[in-house]
């Protein structure tokens, strides 16, 4: 199931006001704009959904407001959540033209029912969500996919550390994997090398080959470099043998650009896999690796997007990722009072091709007035 659009509003007719409007999306997504636009919330906005009605978060916001319609092999699933002060005032559901959950304040409402072949009444607390508490394969499964959705969203924030400085201990019980938490790159690398011993480290080394580390081995072990004191056991940390050193390198001693590089590698393999996300959000890609690095990573995540079903999301501000990535995946995000909008080929074609038409490279037409348009329409 693919994210096709989503429109979205926080503290409606308040001076705090946020949207977007009907944002849609293609299987691989760049968004571009200047700092301060919308891009990282908009991608918290979806993982913030994701979490939601995958159960994995309550719902502990103030304030939004959500319609997103997903694509479903040409079936279009329609999902509008509305919540204030932390209360549901409004959940739905449309699957086609057929309502499946229809709800109000107060937490009442109407839900169907498989065995009945009715709508059914019922009753659940409005700060919670009647599409993770009412999920029943037998009378409701056309929850299921919004579940799956949501729990195998992965979202990375690449300029951040994605467990850099995080070590683990591992205890002989096998502890449960959280593969959202994107910090724990240490336990996700062990839990691939057990379950895919040869395969998972190979396409790890083939992948960082292709954006220029080349390297001859990957495990783990006590850090070299690193001591830490009065601990029962030395916690365990990635190390690599590079191709051109002699000797091996903690995950301490590798660059912020190389071990965010290898870090999102590791996941998105193991996620693959084991998982088969059905969407990846990956804010500021690209940040901290020089030019060909940073594109040549873009490519293999492009290319693995095109080899599975995975939705594909990203956002940047750097010139030299926007120039690697051609604009047909491109989502311009531009900054209005109370709102961000979104320029694409759905909603733009003609200014889109009569760029291209002009030789210049996509960058000029990020700083250019091509995309100054009025309110967006969708074709």
């Amino acid at each position: 199931m693919q994210l096709e659009s989503i429109t979205y509003a926080q503290f409606e007719g308040q001076p705090e006001e946020w949207s977007i409007t009907a944002f849609s999306f293609d299987r691989i997504n760049l968004i571009v704009g200047k700092n301060a636009t919308g891009k990282s919330r908009t991608l918290n906005v979806i993982g913030g959904l994701g979490n939601l009605v995958s159960g994995d978060t309550k719902l502990k916001f103030i304030s939004g407001n959500y319609k997103v319609i997903f694509d479903k092999g040409g079936e279009k699933l329609t999902y509008f959540l509305k919540y204030e002060n932390s209360k549901i005032i409004k959940e739905e559901l449309v699957i086609d033209s057929h309502d499946k959950l229809v709800r109000g304040p107060g937490g009442g409402g109407e839900i169907y029912a498989v065995k009945e072949g009715k709508p059914m009444k019922f009753q659940a607390s409005p700060s919670e969500l009647a599409c993770v508490n009412r999920r029943d394969n037998v009378q409701h499964p056309f929850f299921e996919d919004l579940y799956k959705w949501g729990k195998n969203l992965r979202h990375y924030r690449f300029a951040g550390e994605l467990g850099h400085n995080s070590y683990a201990v591992f205890k002989k019980e096998e502890e449960s994997l959280n593969l959202k938490e994107t910090y724990k790159t240490v336990a996700i690398f062990k839990r691939g090398q057990k379950e895919y011993p040869e395969k998972f480290v190979n396409n790890i080394k083939t992948d960082m080959a292709k954006i220029g580390f080349s390297l001859d081995g990957i495990t783990l072990g006590t850090p070299r470099s690193l001591t830490l004191q009065d601990v029962l056991e030395q916690p365990q940390g990635i190390i690599v043998e590079e191709s051109d050193l002699k000797g091996k390198t903690d995950q301490v001693d590798m660059s912020q650009g190389m071990f965010r590089a290898l870090s999102l590698i590791i996941q998105l393999n193991y996620s693959l896999l084991a998982s088969v996300p059905s969407c990846i959000l990956i804010d500021d890609i690209g940040e901290g690796l020089d030019y060909e690095r940073s594109s040549a990573l873009i490519k293999v995540l492009i290319d693995k997007s095109k080899k599975s079903s995975v939705q594909l999301i990203m956002s940047t501000n750097d010139r030299f990722v926007m120039n690697n990535v051609p604009l047909e995946y491109w989502s311009i995000m531009q900054r209005f009072p109370s709102e961000s909008k979104i320029y694409n080929y759905r909603n733009s074609r003609k200014q889109f091709e009569d760029f291209e038409l002009t030789g210049l490279n996509n960058f000029d037409f990020f700083t250019s007035d091509y995309v100054v348009l009025d309110t967006p329409k969708d074709e």
